[in-house]
């Protein structure tokens, strides 16, 4: 009988795999719904998905899966259904750590296990969730109303259908105009319905030339999954109103190898309405699929805009050939040629694995200055799919017995101005990382950066140690940066911080404590720090100026059905910084009720 072998990561809880993520992408500005993303990952860790019935779309969601992986997991559990979710062991392409990661999100259950489905076991058998937070941001420096607010429901039968609606409250906002919103997702259960949504909506489909709302791309250690491709429509979960999210109807009809998605979304921003209209069209062969997209965003008259893409992707032995090619068209009545009109975004790849445990990674991308689409979000330098040219090498080194190498380099030229770049310009971006694992309860990580864009160069250190024991986890992390401008001088910047976290034998709570010092006196050399918070939020904070930070994590499980969470935090600035930055203070209080 196949154990499980006692495998330890850096990431020891759910919590962990979402600050990697986290950590990993917010220096890049990646516009992602964090809140949409945590509560994501929480649900699948709440309901755990049937290894031996998940899908592609399903694996994708998990986002620290490369697309070999998740076809070794899919090949295997076709030829051989688990019996174990220890036999993720067997798979080649996973290690100790990526295993203890699914295991938080998948168990191994008989295919036949709960696929009969009665109607009245909606009720009977589904979860409900309850949570209510409140926090108090900054009040001693804020003018007027500091409470912040989100008040969420939601409902769950065994994945297959879904349900919420969120309140939301922004310091300053009025109480008669909350944000609210709601959702209600069907999977799996009408024949030929793979998936149906209404209410609040994103979708992804190929590379995110076209739509690409889910599957937030950047440059990263977790480069090799920036391929993922197409994962669909789903839920938003979150109301956001910075978030381009879509509001309407959606859904995706299977036919065999084919995949039809059609949606629809219709949203007031200020006084206008805006449409949305899409189809999407999916077919899937033995090692290949080919996709056809096309998506109507009209706004006004002076901004209505059509795209529309192509994307594939080829998979055979240790090769895998991947792309989209899109175009857009603005039909509005402020563009004086025909030639401004339109515009093209290509994105190529090709992933290769010679031998196992080595991996590369090349993938071209052009966006002309004319493409044009709110809801394109892809591979790029910029956070926006317009003028950009670029070509990014990287590989992944897994040889050396308890270590992981990560190394990229990518070159990219603007053809136009861009965020505190006023000419055309071109600049370089090297990382390397190395990752060392155990299996006991030591971890470290290297990283190094070395960046130019626009006029400055950019070197970015960091060190994290963790090490977890008997209840006890601890970790430390050194950032550095340099910064060096072609006219200016050269700065730097240092932040240290220590987390201590304890979970208690004998009660159902957990502390976690922070403590931060930094000395960073120019915002070019600012450090993005990953700051656990409560249930489903997170704080990615640019540490800047010259103090300390500490806060205190409390989570406290009453009752099965009741638990509390609750955050206090305190930046303290050194007194000549207190023209520039003030002191603040956070509270933040979340209850959880779940039947």
């Amino acid at each position: 009988m196949l154990c499980c072998l006692p495998v330890v990561l850096y990431a020891q809880s759910v919590e962990d795999i979402l600050a990697d993520i986290y950590e990993s992408l917010a220096e890049e500005g990646i516009t992602t719904d964090w809140e949409d993303l945590s509560q994501d990952l929480y649900e699948l860790h709440q309901h755990k998905m049937n290894i031996n019935t998940v899908s592609v779309e399903d694996l994708q969601r998990l986002r620290f899966l490369s697309p070999m992986q998740i076809d070794d997991i899919l090949y295997y559990v076709d030829k051989h259904p688990m019996a174990d979710i220890c036999e993720l062991q067997l798979i080649s392409s996973l290690r100790d750590y990526e295993i203890r990661n699914l295991s938080y999100f998948l168990v191994a259950e008989k295919s036949d296990e709960k696929d009969t489905f009665y109607p009245k076991d909606i009720f009977r058998y589904a979860n409900h969730e309850l949570t209510l937070r409140t926090d108090v941001r900054n009040a001693e420096n804020f003018t007027g109303d500091p409470v912040y607010a989100n008040w969420r429901y939601r409902f769950n039968y065994r994945n297959k259908v879904q349900a919420g609606f969120t309140v939301l409250r922004a310091p300053n906002q009025p109480w008669k105009e909350l944000n609210y919103g709601g959702y209600i997702q069907v999977r799996d259960l009408i024949p030929h319905v793979k998936t149906l949504v209404l209410g609040n909506f994103e979708g992804q489909f190929g590379q995110g030339l076209v739509l690409g709302q889910t599957v937030h791309r950047g440059k990263s250690a977790y480069f090799l999954t920036t391929s993922n491709g197409t994962e669909g429509v789903k839920k938003y979960s979150s109301v956001s109103p910075s978030y381009d999210y879509l509001h309407g109807v959606a859904a995706t009809l299977n036919f065999g190898p084919v995949d039809i998605t059609t949606l629809y979304s219709l949203r007031k921003e200020k006084t206008l309405w805006h449409h949305v209209a899409g189809l999407n069209t999916t077919y899937r062969g033995h090692c290949f699929q080919v996709g056809l997209t096309v998506l109507e965003d009209i706004y006004h008259t002076d901004s209505t805009y059509t795209s529309f893409g192509v994307n594939g992707r080829f998979v055979k032995g240790k090769w895998d050939v991947f792309g989209e090619v899109a175009a857009s068209y603005d039909a509005g009545t402020n563009r004086q040629t025909s030639a401004s009109r339109w515009g093209v975004a290509t994105l190529l790849g090709l992933r290769v694995t010679p031998i196992q445990d080595l991996s590369f990674l090349v993938q071209y991308r052009y966006f002309s200055p004319t493409y044009h689409n709110r809801y394109a979000y892809a591979f790029a330098e910029s956070t926006k799919v317009n003028d950009e040219n670029g070509l990014f090498i990287g590989t992944e080194i897994r040889l050396v017995p308890k270590w992981i190498f990560s190394l990229y380099a990518d070159g990219f030229r603007f053809a136009d101005v861009k965020y505190g770049i006023h000419h055309p310009s071109t600049g370089w971006d090297v990382f390397a990382q190395a990752e060392y694992e155990t299996t006991s309860q030591m971890n470290m990580l290297w990283k190094f950066r070395a960046k130019r864009k626009g006029e400055k160069n950019t070197y970015s250190l960091r060190y994290q140690y963790t090490w977890e024991d008997a209840g006890w986890h601890l970790r430390t992390q050194v950032d550095g940066s340099l910064v060096k401008g072609d006219s200016t001088a050269l700065t730097w910047g240092v932040s240290v911080y220590q987390d201590i976290c304890y979970t208690f034998n004998q009660v159902p709570i957990t502390l976690q404590l922070r403590l931060q010092g930094f000395d960073i006196r120019n915002w070019d050399n600012r450090v993005y720090v990953y700051e656990n918070d409560v249930l489903y939020a997170s704080t990615n904070r640019a540490v800047y100026g010259r103090g300390g930070l500490c806060y205190l994590n409390m989570r406290y499980k009453i009752k099965d059905w009741l638990s509390v969470y609750l955050k206090v935090s305190e930046v303290v600035y050194h007194p000549q910084w207190e023209s520039q930055q003030r002191n603040r203070t956070d509270v933040h209080l979340l209850f959880r009720f779940s039947l």
